[in-house]
Formats: C-alpha cells, structure tokens, sequence
C-alpha cells in the first residue's frame, strides 16, 4: 500500500544491519552473564547454608562431649573415700567406673560407636546402677565417658590424704553421623580427708566440691584438649 500510494520506504543497508546485529549479540552476552551470576550467587548461598549448618552440627557434638565430661566429673567428686584403696598408689581397688591404667586405647577418638556403647558410660546414666537420671529430650545420640586413673601422689594436708590424677575421654554427636567431637580431660581430685562428697547427679556447679580445699590442694580440671 505504502508503496502504490507513493512512500518512498527507507532501506537499510549494510552497516544498519551490522549494528543491529552487534545490539543483539551485546544483549545476549549481558543476559547470559547475569544468569551466571545469578546461578552463582543461589550456589554460593547453597554452600554458605551448608557450611552453617555443618559448623551448628560440629557445635552441637561439642557441646554433648562437654555434658558427657562434666557428667563423669560429677560422679567422681560423688565418690566416698571408703571406695578407693586407701593410700594406695599401683594396683588399686578403684570405685566403678574407673578403669586402671593402661585399659584404654592410646586413640579413643577413633573408636566406633560401638566401642563406646559397650565400653563407655552414657551420659545421664549412672555408670552402677544404671538408673536413667537424666533422660535425652533433643532427638540426637546419646553422648559417651570413659575413665582411667593415671596415678596418684600422695599429700600430707590437714583434709587430704592424696591427689589422685583422672583421664576422662567424652564422645559426642550431631544429627550427622560423621559429626563426632571426642575431648581429653585431665581431673585431679583429693582422697582421705576432711570433706563432704557432691551430689549425685552432678549440680550446676561443680566447684563445690574443689572450695573445700586450699588453693595448694590440686582440684578440678588442670588439663583439657579436643582430640576430634
């Protein structure tokens, strides 16, 4: 019509055609780097919530390893003399629960789980008679404490007898099977003497026990390292 009524039509040539070409090229490799970056930003946000919730996971085995340790170290503060051999320094009749030297592999942390169930005692329950004291409530594995005695000194004082030296080794776990922390605890704790024994469970606060005795008196945690 444009043409019978006489409209002259404007011809594009070559270099027209060549500059649209380019504008279509330009907005096609725009758009493919913003996808790109797009897809980067939602993985890099994938991996960033992952990370999070491993660490969360890691923590939280931590934090069992921590309750199980603070578990074991209650009971031995609960201990009556009367349970450990008097004065005695090598091949001693221990209260249960306390391995003698040499019982423990040199590498706990690489036990199984099923190592640890039937060789450790799990946290919340008491290690004689199995009484359920504390019962889990988060869903996630029980936590595990094993102890030994490395030796003892003995300790002229007017309420102790000796200073006996504990390993305490303490596993736990996150919702993640691979998510174990185990941890190293080295607890000294007086024998023979004039004191009161905690309670059992153990409180919120498990100085009690160590304030009976002077500050030249060993007592409580002296040494602690993660080994997993």
């Amino acid at each position: 019509l444009a043409a019978q009524a006489g409209i002259r039509q404007p011809h594009q040539g070559p270099l027209g055609m060549k500059q649209n070409g380019v504008a279509l090229v330009t907005g096609l490799v725009l758009l493919t780097a913003v996808s790109l970056l797009a897809l980067s930003a939602a993985n890099s946000m994938t991996l960033h919530q992952r990370q999070a919730a491993n660490f969360s996971d890691k923590t939280h085995a931590l934090e069992q390893a921590h309750g199980a340790e603070a578990w074991a170290r209650g009971w031995l503060f609960s201990r009556e003399d009367i349970e450990r051999e008097s004065g005695c320094v090598f091949g001693c009749t221990l209260p249960a629960a306390i391995r003698p030297p040499g019982e423990i592999p040199d590498k706990p942390q690489f036990e199984s789980l099923a190592w640890w169930r039937l060789n450790g005692h799990e946290a919340g329950i008491h290690p004689e008679s199995g009484a359920d004291l504390a019962p889990r409530t988060d869903g996630f594995d029980p936590s595990y404490w094993i102890m030994e005695e490395r030796y003892f000194e003995p300790l002229e004082t007017e309420n102790a007898a000796g200073i006996a030296y504990y390993r305490i080794f303490a596993r736990g776990r996150g919702k993640h099977p691979r998510s174990v922390a185990v941890t190293e605890t080295i607890v000294a704790r007086p024998w023979q003497g004039d004191y009161d024994a905690s309670a059992f469970p153990p409180g919120t606060d498990q100085r009690t026990f160590c304030r009976q005795f002077s500050r030249e008196v060993p007592c409580g945690v002296v040494a602690w390292r993660r080994l997993r």
